[in-house]
């Protein structure tokens, strides 16, 4: 054994940790999730899986939608969290899905065909720090990315008045995903 000293050791112990990191890293398929409203939303970086939807039921059985490149799309139901947990934490989620899923036997539905247009400007959207403004039945809400409330008024609107709402956001760097409906008819607005 040939003795390298100290400062050759730990160097050669962090040359090894940090190609071990990058491989791992690298086999990493998940580009961006996050959990709110019971449902765990995830976005893949796969040569078969674009994107995943677990809806959190009451017990430990999971309702999991998975989307594949092709816009293919399956519902799982009664789905074991840890079987969840197992595919969406892969590093190949096609392998997963064959490994911890189909196997299983779980109840599943072919459901019609995702738009992956809407899911891919999802992605850069929340990826980006924006905000949804929803208007309805006089109320006014500002969503985060990541679906957390940030702002809830009460107040009549005209649709004037939510465009420059939403011109004000977009005015200091924000991205909107809007909605509006059930506009007043009136122009008389309550100031917020």
């Amino acid at each position: 054994m040939i003795y390298l000293g100290k400062s050759r050791a730990i160097i050669w112990n962090f040359n090894i940790f940090y190609i071990s990191l990058q491989k791992y890293l690298k086999a990493m398929s998940k580009i961006f999730g996050f959990y709110a409203n019971d449902v765990d939303r995830t976005w893949y970086q796969s040569s078969n899986i674009k994107y995943s939807e677990c809806i959190d039921n009451d017990n430990d059985l999971k309702t999991l939608k998975v989307v594949f490149n092709n816009a293919t799309q399956y519902e799982y139901k009664k789905v074991d969290v840890r079987d969840y947990l197992l595919f969406r934490d892969a590093a190949s989620q096609g392998k997963a899905l064959n490994e911890y899923i189909k196997p299983k036997g779980y109840e599943y539905e072919k459901l019609e065909n995702a738009d992956l247009a809407t899911l891919d400007g999802e992605l850069t959207f929340r990826m980006e720090d924006g905000i949804f403004v929803f208007y309805e039945n006089g109320k006014l809400t500002m969503k985060d990315n990541k679906d957390n409330v940030i702002c809830e008024r009460e107040v009549k609107l005209t649709p004037e008045a939510f465009d420059t709402v939403c011109a004000a956001l977009e005015a200091v760097g924000k991205q909107l995903y809007t909605e509006g409906k059930d506009f007043e008819e009136n122009n008389e607005e309550k100031p917020f």
